[in-house]
């Protein structure tokens, strides 16, 4: 089967995407009843989250606060008079026989989300983002024959944001729910974990002869639950209809489902139009007005976005959008850089020693960044010791490292003389012309110009050394004895 590349080639992919986002409030959308990740089947009920009959839901204020909160991040239209519908269709998690939702009137309209791809930043733009209320979960258990549904979900606050039909490319489609992830956390309305069912996506695709003014069929993926996932189910969605095209059958309108030990979307149903929902108004709930002063009171509570920082860092510092990225990728990790950078540290210096060595130690750990591991000052601190060359980068990355590791201060760990740069202490033309003398192939390759050697001299010195003798000088020691004969 030929692969998306190759595809691309003489089709063109045109992705749109829906993306379910749990609102972290303490209580359900449409009841008072509690709900937390992880408690046991059906435990965290109420009458209104399971539609018994005479049971009247009433609105959660604070998701409301949440979703404007979020279309206000994303530049959106806030529609401060709104109201909710009812989406009707019958599955065994909707206890209702019909979701509510938001239809012809929802909060949040327009907006876009910027989006690096291929070291080029592309705008998505979005048709609206809109409050309703989550379904049960169905858990299958083919040994037994048998489906369980637990109802704790049933009820839980939900935006969902739809994208216009502008991503054209797989990659695209899971950088653009790697931003909502990061938008939300940042905001701090949902933690959007996918592996607990936070965030899932939904994904609309159709394919077109390069030059076809016409768009192809669309079909919608449900329910898919990791980034990585997003970005193989739409590419296999794209072999399944160009496979279909390229034999001449056509491709029909239909809902899909992503298998994940088959790496596979397979069709579940043809597709509904919302018509089949049969929306109208919910005559249990009245319209709702927001007040422009709460609107704004919002608004001025609004972080610095990640899109923001990074524009920000490639303007001010002359970063590249990975570096950016990197940095931006959790607020904590921006937060810690841009402390670093009040102390006055070099913003280079601190990118290179928080993504590089910092990282490094999070990761031999499998760990996530915290920022109380380090303080910014001491990370700071140490840059500076390594740049006014009071100790070598070599030492720099041992205190870093045994910072990590211990729970003595930088100060105690400073006084350990070892640590000093013995540049002026050992005998450095000593040292090199002992390495050079025991790698003389190595020299004679170097001087016949493989200059790529110097780098392999260097680990020999810093090692024979212990890392203690300031990289600088062994260069100006180094290139000096190499050009003897």
């Amino acid at each position: 089967m030929n692969g998306i590349s190759q595809i691309n080639k003489n089709w063109d992919f045109t992705i749109g995407l829906e993306i379910h986002v749990q609102l972290e409030t303490n209580s359900k959308m449409f009841s008072s009843c509690e709900y937390s990740y992880g408690k046991s089947e059906n435990s965290l009920t109420c009458p209104t989250s399971l539609g018994l009959p005479g049971a009247l839901p009433t609105i959660n204020e604070r998701a409301i606060d949440f979703a404007i909160k979020f279309g206000l991040a994303v530049n959106g239209n806030i529609n401060s008079s709104f109201s909710f519908a009812r989406k009707h269709y019958f599955y065994p998690d909707l206890p209702k026989g019909y979701q509510i939702s938001q239809y012809e009137k929802p909060i949040v309209t327009g907006g876009s989300i910027p989006i690096w791809w291929d070291n080029k930043k592309y705008n998505i733009d979005l048709t609206r983002a809109h409050l309703e209320e989550d379904a049960g979960k169905l858990t299958h258990n083919l040994s037994k024959n048998k489906s369980e549904v637990d109802f704790n979900r049933s009820g839980v606050p939900l935006i969902e944001i739809v994208t216009e039909p502008v991503m054209f490319h797989p990659k695209q489609a899971r950088a653009f729910i790697q931003r909502i992830k990061q938008i939300v956390n940042y905001i701090l309305i949902s933690n959007a974990e996918m592996e607990q069912g936070k965030l899932r996506c939904d994904a609309n695709i159709s394919i077109k002869k390069k030059n076809s003014k016409k768009f192809g069929t669309k079909t919608e993926i449900k329910n898919i639950n990791s980034f990585r996932n997003v970005q193989k189910a739409i590419e296999s969605e794209i072999k399944r209809q160009h496979k279909l095209l390229m034999t001449g059958k056509p491709v029909k309108q239909a809902t899909l489902t992503w298998n994940n030990e088959k790496n596979i979307a397979e069709v579940m149903r043809i597709k509904e139009n919302a018509d089949d929902y049969r929306y109208f108004p919910d005559p249990d709930l009245p319209p709702v007005k927001v007040d422009q002063k709460k609107i704004q009171s919002i608004k001025k509570s609004l972080p610095l976005l990640p899109f923001d920082l990074e524009d920000m860092w490639i303007k001010n510092y002359n970063f590249t959008s990975t570096e950016a990225t990197t940095l931006s990728n959790t607020a904590e990790i921006a937060s810690y850089f841009e402390k670093m950078i009040s102390v006055n540290t070099n913003p280079k210096d601190a990118n290179k020693w928080i993504t590089g060595e910092l990282f490094r130690l999070f990761n031999e750990e499998n760990k996530l960044f915290d920022s109380k591991k380090i303080s910014p000052k001491d990370l700071s601190e140490i840059i500076s010791l390594v740049n006014t060359e009071k100790i070598t980068a070599s030492s720099g990355k041992n205190i870093l490292r045994k910072l990590f590791h211990s729970k003595s201060s930088l100060k105690t760990i400073l006084k350990d003389e070892k640590y000093a740069d013995d540049s002026k202490k050992v005998n450095i033309k000593e040292i090199v012309q002992s390495v050079l003398k025991e790698n003389r192939e190595e020299v004679s390759r170097f001087r016949n110009g493989e200059e790529k050697l110097l780098g392999y001299f260097i680990g020999k010195i810093m090692k024979v050394s212990g890392g203690k003798i300031n990289h600088k000088k062994i260069i100006e020691v180094l290139n000096e004895e190499l050009k003897k004969k």
